[in-house]
Formats: structure tokens, sequence, C-alpha cells
């Protein structure tokens, strides 16, 4: 059933008040609460009303107090009159997450209007690592919810997964969040005891986390950012330490996709802090090799080799018998693609190169995958100087990358017709540039 809010005529107004008492702009705040500066502004001027989520949310960031909350009320569906909301942690993460799902199911133009930042990241990780978690209470709505519902996710999610490796996030993402919007919402509203409750909370924590990979491997990273730091919510809110600790995994393999490499390690090391807790060998395995990365993607190559060596370490000592299912892609392939990347991070592609051949013995289900570890080839190549090696791979990635809808996938591609184009003289070296041309246009 949809919310009929009712919003007092001075919140635009005492809502630019407290960001003017800070001193803070439009785009300032915005970066603060993950909502655009455009969409804000419209806020301010009275032209769009908020939801409480959002309410509750500008409040907290601008120390109001709880008189911005108190300004937007929604309509009770028992009786009809109008109740101020006062909700829990728990129940605000809820409705923002809910919010965000069926923005991005209705296409919403100002989620494609923020920026990534890698720091935005932090906070959530580190109130995740310091706050205790717990299942949250039932919501207490018309629809009783059990197992089977439980496991009809988690099914869904594996269908999703099994496309998204096979054929891109570009396949999935829509579904996906229209799923959530649609399908995963209503249940999580619905009636459910403590136990159902934290399954279902686990479950919608883990589709928003591949509805985040997928939004991120279509090359839109701010999105990408929100979804994940929902993600993480919810497996707070649900008690499950080893999905957020994947959670801020992801996290920190993206703040190194985009460079930006002090986050990408100090999120790895709340990855590797919460995996230790939980004790998922394997996450606190990955969570080394990103860190690596991360301080690879800074430049500094004995802090690089001591997270790589640790990463090994750990590797071979996990006990992967009670590995949670999602973990499955974790194997020695993925390990050493990971140890390839960071390598050609530093600029070492006789040392990429070594790791990038060992990640092609892979599982064939992961063909997106084994795109992105064909390009590293090329790469490794174009690095240590191997020219025409290096345009033979390039071709190999195009040719595993076809059918596959994914930005990551073109933007290492056209990476290695970059690297390879003072030599575009080389026949084969033209023909693979003229290719990557027409995959990416």
């Amino acid at each position: 059933m949809a919310q009929h809010v009712s919003v007092d005529a001075g919140f635009g107004p005492y809502l630019r008040r407290l960001r003017e008492e800070r001193r803070w702009s439009l785009r300032r705040l915005g970066e603060v609460v993950h909502i655009s500066h455009g969409h804000l502004w419209d806020l301010e001027k009275g032209r769009k009303q908020p939801s409480v989520a959002v309410a509750a949310l500008l409040d907290n960031a601008l120390e109001g107090g709880g008189q911005l909350a108190t300004m937007v009320r929604v309509q009770a569906p028992a009786d009809g009159g109008l109740v101020a909301v006062v909700a829990t942690p728990e129940m605000d993460s809820l409705h923002g997450t809910f919010e965000l799902w069926a923005l991005d199911a209705q296409r919403q133009d100002f989620l494609t209007a923020a920026a990534f930042n890698a720091s935005a990241f932090l906070t959530p990780a580190l109130r995740w690592l310091t706050t205790p978690s717990a299942p949250t209470a039932p919501v207490g709505g018309p629809r009783i919810v059990g197992a089977p519902d439980v496991e009809m996710i988690r099914r869904m999610l594996g269908v999703f997964r099994t496309v998204d490796n096979q054929y891109g996030g570009g396949q999935i993402r829509e579904r996906l969040v229209r799923f959530l919007h649609h399908d995963v919402a209503e249940l999580l509203q619905g009636r459910y005891d403590v136990a159902t409750g934290s399954a279902l909370l686990s479950a919608a924590a883990e589709a928003t986390q591949l509805a985040g990979w997928a939004t991120y491997d279509v090359g839109r990273h701010a999105l990408a950012q929100r979804y994940m730091v929902h993600a993480l919510q919810l497996a707070g809110a649900a008690g499950d330490r080893p999905l957020g600790a994947e959670v801020l995994a992801a996290m920190s393999h993206q703040a190194a996709y985009l460079r930006a490499g002090g986050e990408a390690v100090d999120l790895a090391r709340a990855a590797a802090r919460a995996a230790q807790d939980a004790g998922v060998g394997a996450i606190a395995a990955e969570a080394a090799v990103l860190e690596a990365q991360g301080h690879a993607v800074g430049g500094d190559g004995a802090a690089t080799a001591s997270a790589l060596d640790r990463a090994e370490r750990l590797f071979d000592q996990a006990e992967r018998a009670t590995d949670p299912q999602w973990l499955g892609y974790f194997d020695e392939a993925y390990l050493a693609a990971k140890f390839g990347q960071t390598f050609s991070a530093l600029g070492r592609g006789d040392l990429a190169l070594r790791f990038a051949h060992r990640s092609l013995d892979m599982d064939e289900r992961y063909a997106r995958g084994r795109a992105f570890n064909l390009a590293l080839v090329a790469r490794a190549h174009a690095q240590a100087g191997e020219i025409e090696e290096a345009a033979a791979a390039g071709h190999r990635a195009a040719d595993a990358a076809e059918g596959i809808d994914s930005a990551r996938s073109r933007d290492y591609l056209a990476e290695i017709a970059d690297r390879l184009a003072p030599h575009a003289g080389l026949k084969q070296v033209a023909s693979y540039r003229a290719r990557v041309a027409q995959l990416v246009g």
C-alpha cells in the first residue's frame, strides 16, 4: 500500500537553515546522505516531499535534534489519521532500502546525478563494525511469511547469479531491482517470527548486494555504492556477520577499481576484522588480497607484498567445508586473478602474467570472469612489452566478452587498446583496436 505523506510547510526552510548553519553546500550535504543535490534543492523549495526515511537521514546528518523527522507524517492504514512515525534504527534502514528499490525500479533521474565517493563507505563500515547487531523485530504486516518464502528468494538469487556470471550485470539488473521492489519488500513488511525475520533479512541483504554488484558491473558506480551500503545495513539487521564481511570486501573491490587505494585498504581491513570475528577464513583471505590491491593502486610495493603473503597463508589455512554458499566463487583461480591484477596495478606485467595464466584454469560457469582474466593476460603482456602477444590475447578476451553486458569488460578491453595505441602500425594491433572500437561503441 502506498504511503500518503504530510510534510510541514516549514520543512524546506528549516532544512536550508540547518544546512547553512553548518556552512554546507547542497552538493556537500548530498555527498553525506547519498542524495543528489538537485533533489535536495527541490526539498528545500518544497517542490518535492521527503519520505520518513529521508527526513530522518537528513535530521541525523545535520544534527537537527529530531525536528526535521517530526515534520514528516504518514497516514496510518488503521484509521486514516495522520501520525508521526518514530522508527527504530533497523526500521529506518528498511524504509530507506524500500525507497531505494522503489526509486530505482521507477528509474528516477536523480539516482543518476550523484558521484561515487569512496570515503562515503567508511562511516557505514565503522558503524557496522562497532555496533552490535541483532535480528530486527517483526514488522507485523498482513502477510504471514515463513521458510518457503525465504527459500523462494534464495532460489531466485541462484538464477540471477547464474545469468550474471554468464551474461553480465546488464542482463539481470533491472529484473533484480523489480524483484526487490515488488516481491522482497512485500515479504519484509509481512508477519514473521524472529528466526524467520533473520533469515529473510539475510536473503534480502544477499539480493541487495547482488543488485549492487550488477549496478557496479554496468558502470553506475554511485548507485552501486548506495546498494552496497544498504546491503551492509540489512546484513547487520539480520545478524549475518559473514555476509557483512563479504559486503565490506565488495566495497573495497569497487574502491580499488575506481583507483581509491586508501579507502580500498581501509575497507579491506574492516572486512578482515569482520571475517575473523565471524570465523570465515576464506573471506579473511579475500580481504587480504583486496588490501594488497589497494596498496598496489597507491604504489606501495612493500605493503602489497606483505598483504599478498598473508592472503596466500590465509587461503591455505581456510576451512572451506563450512563456507556460505555465496562464497563458492572464491577459489584458486579467483585468487590467482586477484594476484595478477595486483601486480599489474604495480606495473609488474612480468609477475602479473604468471598469475593471469593460472587464473584461466577456472570454472566455465564464470564466463564474465574468463573475459576479465583473458583481458588481464593481454594487459600483462602489454606491460611486459610483448605487443603482438598482447594483441592476440586481447582478441581472445574480446571473443570471450561477446554477448556479455558488462561495462567492466568493455573498460578492460578499451584500456588494453589504449596501451597498444603507440603500436597501431602493427597489423594485429590495428585489428584489435578496430574491433574494440566497435564493441565499445
